[in-house]
């Protein structure tokens, strides 16, 4: 089937050109030459191309003023909707930042100090013994 209109679409458009032409040819005048039969043959077309060439630029243009209606409509209210949902994503992960995670950062800062401080206190390195034991070794 679609074989069928691959080629058989392109054909009728050529026998259509081919026997419009010969239409109008016999509909000419016998007092005309061929040539002139031709030119306004070709004439008439360039009308008809003309006409559709219109029409076409004329959908283009009412596509244009709808896409842009379209737009005002549908999709800059989505888009502002979207910079709402930013704006507050960015409120939330400012006071995640100021609220939770800075106290936390704060806790583990001061654990670990105090934890330095006792290995400092008592003289015991965590990962290798004591720093006795490590001079009693040299």
């Amino acid at each position: 089937m679609r074989r069928l209109l691959s080629f058989g679409i392109p054909i009728l458009f050529l026998v259509l050109i081919v026997s419009s032409f010969i239409g109008f040819y016999m509909l000419g005048s016998d007092d005309q030459s061929a040539l002139e039969k031709t030119r306004d043959i070709v004439i008439i077309w360039i009308g008809f191309l003309w006409v559709i060439a219109v029409l076409l630029l004329a959908v283009v243009a009412g596509l244009m003023v709808w896409l842009a209606l379209t737009l005002k409509t549908k999709i800059i209210p989505i888009m502002e909707t979207l910079a709402d949902t930013a704006n507050r994503v960015k409120g939330t992960a400012e006071f995640m930042t100021e609220e939770v995670a800075a106290p936390l950062i704060s806790f583990d800062c001061t654990v670990a100090n105090a934890r330095a401080m006792t290995r400092t206190v008592t003289g015991r390195d965590r990962k290798s013994g004591s720093t006795i034991s490590k001079l009693l070794k040299r």
